[in-house]
């Protein structure tokens, strides 16, 4: 279920502390995806570094 479907389910059913749930576990979600870009980011950086130093 992604997260649009979550929000609608628990808004038909006037489920408020899940909506907060859902609010929660979606900024963590994208934090982590921003951190996960920024070290695949750092990685290619070092790659092409190193392979410029050869």
């Amino acid at each position: 279920m992604d997260w649009n479907s979550a929000r609608q389910h628990c808004k038909e059913r006037n489920w408020k502390w899940s909506l907060a749930l859902i609010e929660q576990a979606e900024k963590e979600m994208k934090e982590l995806e921003d951190k996960v870009k920024r070290y695949e980011d750092q990685q290619k950086a070092y790659r092409l570094y190193n392979s410029c130093n050869y």
